[in-house]
């Protein structure tokens, strides 16, 4: 089990690229679709509990799926394995860096993997959507916070839209 909750999270870390939301699909495919050790629903609610806990969000995905497939052990394992290919890769950006690369080949492969990050952020939008939006109430509130959030005339802060709709979900759901 260790091992194969090591293996999950390396193949999320190495694909992290876009961090936030965007490696949320990558969790959901290692841990719903390919290990199936979370339904969609428990990691609909990983992705609540890990957005708002302090931290980046793969790293409390990572630790809260590893804790309740292996424990602690698991935790620490998962936690370590989503971050070990960032750091390596940074290690080597730095190494690059001093040796006075130019940067214009970095700025040009960030720019080559941003539809990629656009596309795992679409795909992560749907996979949560479909778990979380159950009936056309949910629906309603989904569009109505994504209309005012990217659609407002003035500049709502997501915190209170979030707050707003929660607490509409609990007057009326």
């Amino acid at each position: 089990m260790l091992l194969d909750l090591l293996q999950s999270f390396l193949r999320v870390g190495i694909g992290a690229y876009g961090g936030g939301m965007a490696v949320i699909r990558l969790i959901y495919h290692e841990i719903v679709d390919v290990q199936g050790w979370l339904s969609a629903q428990e990691m609909a609610e990983v992705t609540a509990l890990a957005e708002m806990t302090p931290g980046p969000i793969a790293v409390n995905a990572a630790t809260y799926t590893g804790f309740c497939v292996a424990g602690v052990a698991g935790a620490a394992l998962a936690t370590v394995a989503v971050l070990l290919p960032s750091l390596v890769f940074l290690f080597l950006l730095l190494g690059l860096r001093r040796s006075g690369r130019t940067k214009n080949g970095l700025v040009k492969l960030g720019k080559l993997l941003q539809p990629g990050v656009v596309a795992l952020l679409a795909a992560a939008v749907w996979s949560l959507g479909r778990a979380t939006v159950t009936g056309w109430l949910p629906a309603l509130f989904a569009a109505g916070s994504a209309f005012l959030l990217l659609f407002g005339r003035a500049r709502i802060h997501p915190v209170l839209v979030i707050i707003l709709f929660g607490l509409l979900g609990v007057a009326f759901l």
